[in-house]
């Protein structure tokens, strides 16, 4: 008679080979079933990546983060088709939380550049970052978008990260938006011209408009250009007819206050007569006469 100890040992041994083969079948599955992005992984997409390695890019659900792990640059992404106006997100420590950024041309002739902030909360801390510019018209279909920071030692270039993008293939116009300047005191009228390049459209004044309901872009607020214009207002109707603009807008329009109605006024009036169709602007908001309507 066998002895009860062989029983075990041979029961012991017949489980660990059970769990020697399942862990073999597991481990075929995981490699050949489940794609490799689906998997956690620490590995990052750094600016050599992009640069070095022509063919091997970041797809659209990729960021680029420089070498530093300072900046990253979550859209647009490597050779994706950017839009007009060319928006940039991402996040970034950086000195006192100012950052910088460039498109090229296919030639590298210079399309935009600017500086931005991160939303840090602190010195030293992460931030995120939203920039929107418009940016001149290309002679190629693909530049390179720059994103870094200055040296504050030597004012090297520091940070960086750098991709290839496209350029969209569209008609374009340039139209002028009029904004408030944060430095002028006592001219409530007074009002500053900064040009935007968009998708051509015969609907110029409604589309004047509606650049300039959109706000500053970052370039026009770091030039220290606002709008006295409150968010959210859209256009009701717009009608041009014999030199005469009639706009109607949303009541959101309505604010109180001499001096800002009369930036309100000026903004949008400017912005109308930029064009050689429009002599006068009548304005209204929505369930008011032009007379009711923009009253301090």
């Amino acid at each position: 008679m066998k002895h009860p100890f062989s029983f075990a040992l041979v029961a012991i041994l017949a489980v660990l080979g059970v769990v020697l083969v399942l862990l073999f079948v597991f481990r075929a599955f995981n490699g050949a079933i489940i794609p490799p992005d689906w998997r956690d992984t620490n590995d990052t997409t750094t600016v050599e990546d992009t640069v070095n390695n022509a063919d091997d890019v970041p797809d659209a659900t990729q960021s680029v983060t420089s070498t530093s792990g300072n900046m990253t640059v979550t859209s647009p992404t490597a050779n994706e088709i950017i839009g007009l106006p060319l928006v940039i997100k991402g996040s970034a420590r950086v000195f006192e939380s100012t950052f910088n950024y460039r498109l090229l041309d296919t030639d590298g002739t210079l399309l935009t550049e600017g500086a931005a902030m991160t939303n840090a909360p602190d010195v030293g801390e992460f931030g995120n970052f939203t920039v929107t510019t418009s940016y001149d018209t290309p002679t190629g279909t693909v530049g390179t978008l720059e994103v870094f920071d200055y040296s504050a030692k030597d004012g090297a270039v520091i940070d960086l990260v750098t991709f290839p993008v496209k350029f969209p293939s569209i008609e374009t116009m340039v139209v002028k938006t009029y904004w408030t300047n944060l430095e002028t005191s006592g001219l409530c009228s007074a009002v500053t011209a900064t040009e935007r390049r968009v998708a051509k459209s015969a609907a110029v004044g409604y589309t004047a408009l509606t650049e300039l309901f959109a706000g500053p872009n970052t370039p026009e607020a770091m030039a220290q250009l606002s709008t006295s214009i409150p968010s959210f207002v859209a256009i009701k109707s717009l009608t041009i007819n014999d030199g005469v603009a009639r706009v109607e807008f949303t009541k959101s329009l309505e604010t109180g206050g001499s001096c800002r109605v009369t930036s309100i006024r000026a903004q949008i009036e400017s912005t109308l007569k930029q064009f050689s169709t429009v002599t006068s602007v009548i304005l209204s908001t929505e369930g008011r006469s032009p007379a009711e309507s923009l009253q301090p």
